[in-house]
Order: structure tokens, then C-alpha cells, then sequence
């Protein structure tokens, strides 16, 4: 069978498949009705071959992922599971190699190496799980998220925005009775084993061709164990005490030669024998996170909250210790990390005013153990301190928030019912941002002392929410600066942003909505330009004209842009949604999309760019 005949079949065979299962009826079972709930998400994509400036092993193949959830509710019991799978073509190692190629004949072992953890055909069961839900009481068995209090501790979760879906496969109970409560986790991390906009794969490398270096792993056995104590719960004020570890262990054992066993009867949870775990970690990339490659990593939080100041707002505080052990360097002696955030909101008539700050001293979050061949999912971790900045902030360098000290406020005025204005400043020092930047658990600096690592950060925002033509059109917009400067005053970073969305009712179904993000931006030794060669100003953003007809279509043309050097300049593209029902859609891109440094709530990949056409078909029954 030709590839493209194999792909339309497998995209087709959701519609055909839709109609059966959506008329099953299921019996009664004790009295009891079932409910079967199934959703089907198929994306396919083929990358056009790469521009000139972009790097040709990111582009020209294609790509079909399914993802096949169920679900079985009984009763207060749920039983699930998500089948996914992927199919590969045009494989960068597979291509035709010539002088006048895209792929030249000495790519090829690079292309292979690359190719060893990318690109990988794959069927296998992503998530899976067991629940019984009760008033009081609920437990699960198998895949679970969580999150501590606000994640300085543990945060396992799904993030959309980077392709982050990570659960602990193991068990998870709650239990409440006011005015206590508590949550126990154990198991396994288990992030998404396959990465959309690369093709990596977490699965262990394919052998090289002429090599007898056999399979190779990429990421760890990693564990959990923790529990969170909650008093108070309604009362006045509330408590709540944590604590956590996580250790490491081999995803296999190794024979005499250093190869994995990944036989049938091997290690099934992985092997923490000392001498396999530490051939696995002794390998894993240190400069990426001084976390990835420890055995074991000790967190404890304590919070204090008051839900209700008199009507008018509300208190969080939550600080944590943290501590860090690792086999091969013993005598590390700056293992010890602590954190320290607070959120205050009030609310006084027209007038709310958030206030929220962060202090924290050698405190990294908890990174997967990721091997350098996937260093795609180095975004793995297992908490999410705080960041209080806007969710989108990607100009939080290095490890930022490591060593730093400093808050945001924001003040918001409802001038008129639906007329909103605010005002936003925030100011950071911290001292791990750039590269050899460190601190002890006091906060005092203990890297290089001849670089000048401390980077001082003024960030501003403001705007304005209206609503108007009766509540079916609204406009917001906001301009934002971020000044990040060396502690000798130098520029090390900044940016001036205009931010707007503009949605616009016109006549019955249809609407008008225009949004885009532009932006100046500096940042020390990038966008060199000029005799002698300096860093200049470059300018970036997008805009998208989206055109609606409720509530089955969505139209729309986006460009996105960059002066910078070294990247094309343009970028444009055309969509297409169609909804068959308010849970089924269908969505249609074709060309072409920015790459680059992407954020949500303080976690950020870089993405390649995209250039091509994909198609994404959601149906849920």
C-alpha cells in the first residue's frame, strides 16, 4: 500500500467508525446505567522541504498520530485508557542524498544518530487508569495528575501549549472531611512518550546502523512518593504540610559490554541496582539541570492561607525546602535549596489590587531524566514553582528563577460595567540567569565571581478590557516593556510589546476578530550585525484575521514575522475549523509558522519552525 493511500484510510476510518459507536447503547448492568465516552483525535502533517535559512533535517517528512481515549463510568466507579500511535515518512535519513540535495552523501551518520530517537513508528498505551469516586473519597489507580498547593513541591499535569502531558502511574487517593483533608501519590512519572513538532520519541534509541552499540535509553525510571495534610478546610484559616521524593532508578539493567537488557523478562519497572543506575545517570546532560542527574531529591512545603480577608480578598503563602543527593559527588556541598511565595489579592469596590512575590535560593525544579538524544522533553519536571509573571513570559533566561528575588503588582479599575483598565510592575534580581550563575540556600552568589551574573529586571504592563455593542463584541489590548540589565547597568535584555484582540459581532452568525502580538526586542549576543559586529534591535510578532460563522466555521489568515538574522522573514498561513458538533471539529492549516522560544506559566521548549500543512480531526461520543 502507498503511504498516502495508507494515511486516508486511517483518517477516514474515525467517520466510519463514529457512526456505530455513537448509536451504542449500553444495558444497564445491577441497576445501573453504563456510560462509554470515547474520543478520537487523528492529526496528519507533511512538512514542506526547509527554506534556505532553516535546518533541513526539521523539515520535509510527515506524520500521522492517533490518540484513541476511552472511558467507562459505572456507577462511582471509571476504568480508561489512551491508546496512542504514530506513522513516519519521508524520513530525513531515508532521503535521496547528492551533491545538489537538501541531504548531502557525509549527512548520513548525522541523519542517523538524529534519526535514532526521531521518527519512530509506534503504537503503545500512553495512559490508563482505574477510579472510584465517592462524596469524600477518591481513588485512582493507574494514571493520575496532581499538584501540591501551587506546585513548589509537585506538579504533574497536562500543558497543551508545549505538548507537556505528564501523570504518575501508580495510585493517588484523596480524602476530605472537613475541616482535614489529605492526598497521597506514589508511582511512576509518565510524560507523553512522542513529540509532535519534532517526531522524538522517549522510547530507547534504535541501534545504528554498523554499530554494536545496540539500543540506547533516553529517559529514566523515575519515582514519586507524597503526601499533603490539609486542616482548616472552611475555617477562617487553612494549613496544609507537605512532603515529597523523588528517586531515580535505570529504565533497564545492563549486560558486562554496558547494553541494555530490554528482553522480556527484564527489569518490567526498570532496575535500581547501584551499578545499572549509576551507568544511566552518569550519562544524562548536567548543564541542562543540575537536577536531571540525581538519585534522590528531597521536597517539604508548608502553607498558610486565609481565603476570605473580611469579604475583600485573600492570602497565600507557601514556602518549601528542598534537597538534593547524588551518588557521584558526594561532597557536593550546595545541595540545600529553598523557596518563598505569597499572593495577596484585595478587592475594594471598583478597585483589585494582586500583589504576589517569590524568593527563592538553589531551588530547581525537579527535571526528568532525559537523555541529551531526546533533549527535546529537557521541559519534563515534576514541580512548577510559581513564576508571577504572565503566563506567556518567555524572556525568563537560563535558570531565572533558581536564584531570584522580587514580585509583581497589578492594579485592576472596572471604570464601567464593561469597561476594564490595569496596570502592572513587576522587578526581579536574580542571580542565576546567565550561564554560571549561582546561589546557596542563603541566596549568596557562588559562581564565577569574575562574571557579572546578576541580571536586574523591570517588567511593565498596561491596558484596557472593553465590551460593547451589547456584550458581542469586546476589545483588549495592552503595550508591555521588559528592561533585564547586568548588574554593572549593562543591557542584557529588552523588549517593547503591543498585544491586542479585537473581536468584532457583524450580523447574525457572523463575526470579524483580529489579534496579534508585536514586539522590539534586544538580547545581548543575539542579532549581530554590522563592522565590528554588535547586537541590535530586531522586530517580531504575528497577526491573525480570523472571520467566524457560528457556530459551525472559523476562516482564518495569519503572518508571522522576524527581523532577526539567521531566520526567514515571513511566515504566512491559512486555516480552516469546522465544527460538526460542539466536541467534534475538524481544523485545517497549510503554511507556514514562526519556531522559536515558547512559554506557559514559567516552562519553555524551543519549537522548530513549521512549514507545510496539517490537518487535526477531534470527534468524542
Amino acid at each position: 500500500m502507498k503511504p498516502i493511500f495508507r494515511i486516508g484510510v486511517l483518517v477516514a476510518a474515525p467517520f466510519a467508525w463514529a457512526s456505530s459507536a455513537s448509536a451504542l447503547d449500553l444495558p444497564k448492568v445491577a441497576g445501573k446505567p453504563l456510560k462509554l465516552e470515547i474520543t478520537e483525535t487523528t492529526v496528519v502533517s507533511q512538512r514542506f522541504d526547509a527554506r534556505e535559512e532553516n535546518i533541513p533535517k526539521d523539515h520535509g517528512w510527515g506524520a500521522w498520530l492517533n490518540k484513541l481515549n476511552a472511558q467507562l463510568t459505572w456507577g462511582k466507579w471509571t476504568v480508561g485508557t489512551r491508546l496512542d500511535s504514530g506513522l513516519y515518512w519521508l524520513r530525513p535519513e531515508d532521503r535521496e542524498k547528492c551533491a545538489d540535495c537538501k541531504f548531502k552523501p557525509e549527512d548520513q551518520n548525522n541523519l542517523e544518530l538524529d534519526g535514532s530517537t526521531r521518527f519512530r513508528n509506534n503504537i503503545y498505551v500512553a495512559k490508563m487508569w482505574a477510579s472510584y469516586k465517592a462524596p469524600g473519597i477518591e481513588a485512582t489507580v493507574g494514571d493520575a495528575y496532581a499538584q501540591f498547593g501551587r506546585g513548589l513541591t509537585l506538579s504533574f499535569r497536562k500543558v497543551d501549549e508545549l505538548g507537556i502531558d505528564t501523570t504518575i502511574r501508580g495510585a493517588k487517593v484523596s480524602i476530605q472531611k472537613d475541616p482535614f483533608a489529605v492526598q497521597l501519590v506514589a508511582g511512576f512519572a509518565n510524560p507523553t512518550r512522542v513529540d509532535e513538532a519534532t517526531g522524538t520519541a522517549l522510547f530507547a534509541s534504535k541501534p545504528l546502523p554498523g554499530s554494536d552499540r545496540g539500543a540506547v535509553p533516553v529517559y529514566g525510571s523515575d519515582r514519586v512518593v507524597g503526601v499533603e495534610l490539609t486542616s482548616g478546610r472552611g475555617l477562617p484559616v487553612v494549613l496544609s504540610t507537605r512532603a515529597v521524593r523523588y528517586s531515580r532508578c535505570a529504565p533497564y539493567s545492563y549486560d558486562g559490554k554496558g547494553r541494555i537488557d530490554d528482553g522480556i523478562l527484564s527489569e518490567p519497572f526498570g532496575s535500581c541496582n547501584a551499578t545499572d543506575t549509576s551507568s544511566w545517570l552518569s550519562g544524562l546532560p548536567r548543564e541542562t539541570s543540575p537536577t536531571r542527574g540525581t538519585n534522590d531529591m528531597d521536597l517539604f512545603g508548608q502553607s498558610f492561607e486565609i481565603p476570605s480577608l473580611w469579604g475583600h480578598g485573600s492570602l497565600y503563602v507557601e514556602g518549601a525546602v528542598s534537597r538534593r543527593h547524588e551518588d557521584a559527588n558526594p561532597r557536593d556541598a550546595n545541595v540545600d535549596g529553598n523557596a518563598l511565595y505569597a499572593s495577596l489579592i484585595t478587592s475594594v469596590g471598583k478597585l483589585t489590587n494582586t500583589f504576589e512575590m517569590k524568593s527563592y535560593r538553589n531551588f530547581y525544579p525537579v527535571s526528568g531524566a532525559v537523555d541529551k538524544l531526546a533533549s527535546t522533553f529537557n521541559i519534563v519536571q515534576y514541580n512548577a514553582p510559581p513564576t508571577t509573571e504572565p503566563l506567556i513570559q518567555d524572556s525568563m533566561f537560563g535558570f531565572f528563577n533558581a536564584c531570584v528575588t522580587g514580585g509583581r503588582w497589578r492594579s485592576d479599575v472596572r471604570l464601567a460595567e464593561n469597561f476594564l483598565v490595569y496596570g502592572a510592575l513587576g522587578y526581579y534580581h536574580s542571580k542565576s540567569e546567565i550561564v554560571g550563575g549561582e546561589c546557596d540556600r542563603f541566596g549568596k552568589s557562588v559562581g564565577d565571581p569574575t562574571k557579572d551574573t546578576h541580571t536586574f529586571v523591570v517588567d511593565t504592563l498596561s491596558g484596557f478590557e472593553w465590551r460593547f455593542n451589547k456584550d458581542r463584541s469586546q476589545f483588549l489590548a495592552s503595550i508591555g516593556t521588559r528592561d533585564d540589565r547586568r548588574g554593572n547597568g549593562n543591557p542584557y535584555y529588552n523588549e517593547r510589546a503591543l498585544n491586542y484582540s479585537l473581536a468584532l459581532f457583524l450580523t447574525g452568525p457572523f463575526s470579524l476578530e483580529f489579534s496579534g502580538r508585536h514586539r522590539i526586542r534586544f538580547w545581548e549576543n543575539e542579532n549581530q550585525r554590522g563592522e565590528p559586529e554588535r547586537s541590535v534591535p530586531w522586530a517580531q510578532g504575528y497577526h491573525i484575521t480570523a472571520f467566524k460563522i457560528a457556530p459551525k466555521w472559523v476562516i482564518s489568515q495569519g503572518i508571522d514575522y522576524t527581523t532577526q538574522r539567521g531566520f526567514p522573514t515571513f511566515y504566512l498561513n491559512g486555516g480552516l475549523l469546522y465544527r460538526f458538533t460542539s466536541e467534534s471539529n475538524i481544523k485545517v492549516l497549510v503554511g507556514q509558522q514562526q519556531g522559536g522560544l515558547r512559554c506557559a506559566n514559567g516552562v519553555c521548549r524551543v519549537f522548530p519552525a513549521f512549514e507545510g500543512a496539517r490537518a487535526e480531526l477531534t470527534l468524542r461520543f
